[in-house]
């Protein structure tokens, strides 16, 4: 049986090797169900293939040998459904089509900053769900069309009142040499409308919360003949569309299969309102042996050593072999089964070579895997017990029992994060209040004593050096309390003016002789407050580092005796930049400086920038630092809601 793994495999594909690296350990980074693994050519990749199984391929364009395309055509020869990613900086519009016509799942241009691997690892994310999802979907419509097929009532599936299937129950029942003669005929030819002249020829089922419904209707055969029938309707999605399953019998069996259907869905209720793994399993048993009539069945789960365990079992199942045996891989016709993930119906377990007991009382069994996470067992001492019916209601019922299973584990899952978060949110709250209190106050006592001290020295060099030393801690303190207690929280979106904004920043910040250019008059939606902090650090940002800079050029001149910095404010499409004529960022360091305690100054605390990313991200913005056209940093912020005027 597949089991579809929560983790996400990428194979990382570049022919500068450090770079291969480097795109796998942001990507791991940025997402933590990423397991990634970095190549350094397409030969390389193809030989990882063979021997790996990957979810989606990450790879360059230009590299020697075979480039990007020729890799996406070899992995398409293989898997025509792999997610492949163009990640490259050989952008051009000529390349993006080239790469679509090929068949690449999605194209992303290489930029600078570590904010582009959040971008890709989100679009690797979302494109491995998406072919996930499909495959779900798929493997749902074929277990749909084999449940149907081998049912012995007619089965039409429509989508827009179009017959799109039908089983050979439905063949035969309305004279037809195959499903041809039925499919792509309007389901109005094959089932009268209602009494009052509307079209819809079976009533939408799903209104005050139903799932399913019944409704007597006249049948017309392709010969022309009317019969009268009972047509059970419910949804369902075919090739991705919403439809409409049409199940028809004859009159005389509708009381019986409307009370199971009742029943079925009155048991998927509790199911899905089940808390915990065994309280599933117990309506499970229980819903098997009073509705389909699996009087001795048992559900076993898989534990935590790799083994079905039974958790719940009728009174009948119990009679009849003592205690319920627990089944280990390979040994036994349920671990067949289960690791086959089809319902399988044995006439007579004695002759089975896997059977875990030759001498049981059981001489026939019905299995039903309930997908990854178990298989419900039903058992009798009859030979060949068990007919299509029981499969067929034993399939729905294990199917909904394994997505009541799937619910049951993602709030787990849930609840244990929250928990986590929770105890993460406090060890912060605590680390606050230890900066804020316990930190804060001795430092506070050595400021107010050195301001004594100096007033009675008269030599200060040494009381600048303390002075200055304890200013940075203030500083470090001030900046960790910033990053501990507003973290990625925005409390409160409203239409903010930049030029405002930062007008209302340059005014709070030591800014000296540095001057500020505002070339811009646009409205943005953003917190105010979080908005102000960004500005403030760039300016502070913009001001320390050219002075610093300046300083040691000149010798060690004060800053406010140095020209000031010219900072500028002005937008962008989709956004806003910050760019300053001072000395700028070196290339090589651009990623690093928004990791936190990174700094190029030696009085800097390093987490300036870190909260300008911090803030960025938590608006949904993406940063990127570049080179202004004076030479100095440039700030982009793009991604951000600007407000029309």
């Amino acid at each position: 049986m597949g089991h579809v793994a929560s983790g996400i495999t990428v194979l990382c594909v570049d022919d500068e090797p450090s770079y291969a690296d480097l795109i796998a350990t942001h990507l791991e980074r940025n997402d933590e169900a990423i397991d990634a693994t970095g190549v350094t050519s397409a030969t390389d990749g193809l030989s990882y293939l063979d021997a790996h199984d990957v979810d989606c391929i990450v790879s360059d364009y230009d590299m020697p040998g075979i480039d990007g395309l020729e890799f996406l055509e070899a992995v398409r020869a293989r898997d025509p459904d792999m997610p492949f990613l163009l990640f490259t900086s050989q952008g051009s519009e000529s390349l993006a089509s080239e790469a679509v016509t090929a068949g690449v799942t999605d194209y992303i241009q290489k930029v600078q900053g570590s904010q582009q691997y959040a971008v890709l690892a989100q679009r690797i994310r979302n494109t491995v769900e998406r072919v996930r999802a499909k495959a779900t979907a798929d493997t749902a419509q074929e277990r749909t069309k084999r449940i149907l097929d081998a049912t012995s009532d007619a089965a039409l599936i429509s989508v827009a009142d179009t017959v799109v299937y039908a089983n050979p129950a439905a063949m035969e029942f309305f004279g037809a040499a195959d499903s041809g003669d039925l499919c792509g005929r309007p389901l109005t030819d094959l089932v009268e409308p209602t009494t009052d002249g509307g079209t819809e020829t079976v009533e939408r089922v799903v209104e005050n919360g139903q799932t399913a419904g019944q409704v007597s209707r006249t049948i017309r055969t392709l010969a022309g003949n009317s019969v009268q029938a009972s047509v059970t309707a419910c949804d369902v999605t075919w090739d991705g569309e919403d439809g409409t399953v049409s199940v028809i019998s004859d009159r005389g069996d509708t009381d019986e299969r409307e009370q199971r259907l009742e029943a079925l869905h009155e048991a998927t209720r509790q199911l899905m309102a089940a808390e915990v793994h065994n309280e599933v399993a117990g309506i499970g048993v229980n819903a098997a042996a009073e509705i389909i009539g699996l009087d001795a069945n048992a559900v076993h789960l898989l534990n935590d050593d790799g083994e079905l365990e039974p958790v719940a079992a009728t009174a009948s199942a119990r009679e009849l072999v003592g205690d319920i045996p627990t089944f280990g891989p390979g040994d036994s016709i349920a671990w067949r089964v289960y690791e086959r993930g089809e319902a399988t119906a044995v006439p007579d377990v004695r002759l089975e070579e896997d059977v875990q007991n030759p001498e049981t009382p059981i001489r026939s069994e019905l299995y039903l895997p309930l997908g990854e996470h178990g298989i419900l067992i039903a058992a009798s001492t009859t030979v060949d017990a068990f007919d299509e019916a029981d499969i067929v209601a034993g399939r729905v019922l294990a199917a909904n029992m394994e997505a009541a299973l799937a619910a049951v584990e993602r709030d787990r899952q849930l609840r244990d994060r929250e928990q986590e978060l929770s105890t993460q949110n406090d060890r912060l709250e605590q680390f606050a209040t230890v900066v804020s209190h316990d930190l804060r106050n001795p430092l506070n006592v050595a400021i107010g004593r050195l301001g004594a001290l100096k007033e009675e020295c008269d030599d200060d060099s040494n009381m600048a050096a303390i002075e200055q030393a304890l200013e940075r801690m203030q500083a470090l303190i001030d900046d960790l309390l910033l990053l501990a207690r507003t973290g990625d929280d925005i409390t409160e979106m409203e239409t903010v003016a930049l030029a405002t904004a930062v007008e209302d920043c340059w005014e709070v910040v030591d800014t000296g002789d540095a001057t500020l250019v505002v070339d811009t008059d646009r409205k943005i939606q953003a917190d105010m407050t979080r908005l102000k902090q960004l500005l403030e650090n760039l300016i502070r940002n913009a001001v320390e580092h050219s002075a610093t800079d300046s300083r040691i050029q000149s010798g060690g001149t004060d800053k406010h005796d140095i020209p000031g910095v010219t900072v500028t404010i002005s937008e962008i499409p989709g956004g806003f930049a910050v760019s300053d004529d001072g000395t700028g960022i070196p290339e090589a360091d651009r990623e690093a400086v928004f990791e936190s305690g990174y700094s190029t100054t030696t009085d800097g605390t390093g987490f300036g920038l870190s909260i300008i990313s911090q803030i960025a991200a938590a608006h949904g913005w993406t940063v990127t630092l570049t080179e202004s056209d004076a030479g100095g940093a440039r700030f982009e912020f793009t991604g951000v809601d600007v407000v029309s005027e």
